[in-house]
């Protein structure tokens, strides 16, 4: 054993090595953060983050910044706001530090792992955590009239409080949260007071509602929902987050969660910047980019579409999404698009290492992330139609030869089954 290696690094070398020979891959942050090919693949939904108009913004803002928290209250809409670092640090400690030994909690399946990380940290037990099945708004009630009856003495007797957890878009299969259903029901069931539903906006905020104030503002549901967490990344093109919520919660979390008695606050620099994202966001500018991110959606959705159809789905297959009928009315009514395309493909490592060949940032999504492995596409304002066509054509060249392969080596090339959707997610 080197005077380097360790038993400890001896062991971590082996799982390693052992992730590799399974077929999955090694991430890596080293590598060449500029491509030369253009970007399909970060949150940058808005493309803000190469914005020159930001740059000057930030410039021009420096020396002169209003209180950051209170403008994104005004803003938001909020009764209070809460800065974090990151949208994993303001999970992690409303949901560590909030919830009660007397409460319980009800959240979708595929909530964020920094949701579940939070809730793991809680004083909230197991036996009082309970997950619905993804986006069913039967199982949910199913779900809740289950816990009312269990936990009637705590709850509807009791001061206890039933905590409901969803995200507003989930990122890996780009698909949106019936939330109007499941406020509808939490009121229909719950006694009044006794509910607390927190939406995690991540994949939202910036690009939906009135100058982008997000899913729960385009739906006019602000004053059902009682906390909401927005990244001050993806769509708004840099870092930190904010927690949208009561000022008693706020005035808690600033006393009891570890993460603001341990952590430096956010620099004055990341004050700067997030204003001036506000600005763009909130003004013309920000709406001229939304309307710009829908039409290239759609159009890369299209094109992806009629470029993939004729594969099998053991090859390559766009996620369904909105498959219930009354689900996808709703979101044609509310003119919902999601710029989260997952290309879902067994052989999705190889699809990856296929793309980054030809300069794009292409990552693959595996298992235990997903049940099914995927790469995900994410469009941006940014994109022009010129990108799009020249992307799909490179995605269409791997799976054209990834048919022919299989199909000179005899192997059967039919249906994957059609659970594509993970149980343990992490936030790409």
């Amino acid at each position: 054993m080197s005077a380097q290696e360790t038993a400890l690094t001896k062991s971590l070398d082996g799982i390693l090595t052992r992730r590799k020979q399974s077929g999955f891959p090694l991430l890596a942050i080293d590598g060449p953060f500029v491509s030369p090919a253009s970007d399909f693949f970060s949150n940058d939904y808005l493309s803000l983050s190469t914005s020159p108009l930001l740059r000057e913004l930030f410039l021009s803002k420096v020396l002169s910044a209003p209180r950051l928290f209170e403008r994104l209250a005004h803003f938001f809409q909020s009764p209070d706001a809460l800065l974090c670092t990151s949208g994993c640090v303001a999970n992690e400690v409303f949901w560590s530090t909030v919830p009660q030994p007397g409460d319980v909690l009800i959240f979708d399946q595929l909530v964020h792992s920094s949701i579940r990380e939070g809730v793991r940290l809680s004083h909230i037990p197991k036996d009082k955590q309970y997950k619905f099945r993804h986006n069913s708004v039967t199982a949910f009630k199913q779900c809740l009239e289950d816990v009312l009856k269990k936990h009637n003495k705590q709850i509807v007797q009791g001061s206890g409080t039933v905590f409901v957890a969803v995200e507003s878009l989930y990122s890996m299969d780009g698909d949106f949260s019936p939330l109007e259903d499941i406020v509808r029901t939490v009121e229909e069931l719950v006694p009044k007071g006794h509910a607390h539903i927190f939406v995690d906006e991540a994949h939202t905020s910036g690009v939906f509602g009135p100058d982008g104030r997000g899913y729960v503002a385009l739906l006019g549901l602000k004053g059902c929902i009682h906390t909401m967490m927005h990244t001050l990344g993806k769509a708004w093109g840099h870092r930190g987050a904010v927690l949208l919520t009561l000022p008693t919660v706020h005035k808690y979390l600033v006393n009891y969660a570890k993460a603001f008695g341990y952590t430096t606050a956010m620099a004055h620099m990341d004050v700067h910047v997030i204003n001036s994202c506000l600005d763009i966001i909130s003004g013309p500018k920000g709406q001229e980019l939304r309307n710009k991110l829908s039409h290239i959606v759609q159009y890369a959705r299209t094109h992806l579409g009629g470029a993939l159809r004729p594969f099998p789905a053991q090859i390559i297959t766009l996620a369904l999404v909105d498959s219930d009928r009354a689900a996808a009315q709703r979101s044609a009514e509310l003119e919902l698009y999601s710029p989260v395309i997952p290309l879902v493909s067994p052989h999705a490592v190889e699809l990856s290492h296929y793309l980054i060949d030809c300069g794009y940032n292409a990552s693959a999504v595996t298992y235990p992330v997903v049940k099914v492995s995927r790469v995900r596409v994410i469009v941006h304002a940014g994109n022009t139609q010129a990108e799009v066509d020249r992307f799909v054509e490179k995605v269409a060249e791997w799976a054209t030869a990834k048919n022919q392969t299989l199909s000179q080596e005899g192997k059967p090339v039919g249906e994957i089954s059609g659970e594509g959707r993970g149980t343990v997610r992490g936030r790409l």
